[in-house]
């Protein structure tokens, strides 16, 4: 702190850092995390992430149409 009381900048810098490392919305990867978790228990018994149903939906979808891709693709022609 400077000598007739104020705050330098450097010093405010410094607190704006702080509260914003501790904010989840300004990092990327926590709030990629919160929105794929699941929205009612987002961490289980042990302390692991828990992902959201929606996710889950999504990725056995994608592994379907990957599978019928395939299938068509390269089983198809035999």
């Amino acid at each position: 702190m400077d000598p007739q009381g104020y705050i330098t900048p450097h010093e405010v810098r410094q607190a704006l850092k702080q509260i914003y490392r501790s904010d989840a919305e300004i990092n990327l990867q926590d709030s990629l995390l919160e929105s794929l978790s699941d929205e009612l228990k987002p961490i289980d018994e042990k302390g692991r992430w828990k992902p959201g149903p929606l996710l889950i939906l999504t990725l056995v979808l994608l592994c379907a149409l990957l599978g019928v891709f395939v299938y068509f693709s390269i089983g198809g022609r035999r």
